[in-house]
């Protein structure tokens, strides 16, 4: 991933409160060409000025499978493909408008969504599971976990009735699950992938929200340890595997 390693103190942290996570701002320097979220975390790393300083709702590539760039520009959606091939002698492609409903973009969009949301609920259950109201929140956003496979899924067998009706509330339980985390504490037992949870937390929502928008879906507001894969990345356990253990 391209996105830096941020490191965390062994101690608790209080999850920030004042700060709403819908409302995340960017900070592009065109010198370096380099994105910092809200929180002044590195997202996105390119060899040219592919993004406006205006920019928002910005979802960089950030894997191998995930080679473009998201983001929204005044009530515009746009994704620049290719972002994470170009070299500093290319000449950067032209970004593509997304048209609402337009149906260009599921599978990629699902498929980040899904890698999010699995990172989140890692980090839920790893550093933050102390918290009151914890299974609760954390069978929520299990729940849009599950929501983001279904509507791979169905994306592959062209289901689009299905995805519109999966998707449809899933922005306001996901502000539910922000809600709820407002003023959480921290307690530092594992990293998961190379963001914090507000920076998790603020990415995911602008995936599911280029996610709707390509759909066609307006937004309204014992301690039974995971089994690490094999092969391939860890998955999140389900909200009974957690039950069952207390």
């Amino acid at each position: 991933m391209t996105i830096t390693r941020i490191l965390f103190a062994a101690a608790a942290v209080t999850v920030f409160g004042s700060t709403a996570f819908g409302q995340a701002g960017y900070h592009v320097d065109h010198h370096d060409h380099v994105i910092r979220d809200n929180h002044g975390h590195v997202i996105g790393r390119y060899h040219h000025n592919v993004i406006h300083r205006d920019a928002v709702r910005i979802v960089p590539h950030f894997s191998a499978n995930s080679h473009g760039t998201y983001y929204r520009q005044g009530q515009q959606s746009y994704y620049y493909p290719q972002t994470a091939q170009l070299g500093s002698q290319e000449t950067p492609p032209a970004p593509q408008e997304i048209s609402f409903g337009g149906y260009g973009h599921v599978d990629d969009l699902a498929m980040r969504l899904e890698t999010l949301m699995n990172d989140l609920c890692l980090d839920l259950y790893y550093n933050y599971s102390h918290n009151p109201g914890f299974m609760e929140t954390y069978s929520e956003a299990y729940t849009l976990l599950e929501t983001a496979k279904y509507i791979h899924a169905a994306e592959h067998n062209n289901d689009r009735d299905a995805i519109s009706k999966k998707l449809g509330g899933a922005d306001a339980l996901f502000h539910h699950v922000q809600e709820d985390v407002r003023g959480w504490s921290r307690v530092h037992n594992r990293q998961v992938g190379t963001l914090g949870i507000l920076s998790k937390m603020e990415m995911s929502e602008s995936v599911l929200h280029h996610l709707m928008n390509d759909v066609g879906v307006k937004p309204e507001m014992p301690e039974q340890a995971p089994v690490p894969q094999a092969v391939g990345p860890e998955l999140a356990p389900p909200p009974t595997a957690l039950q069952l253990g207390r």
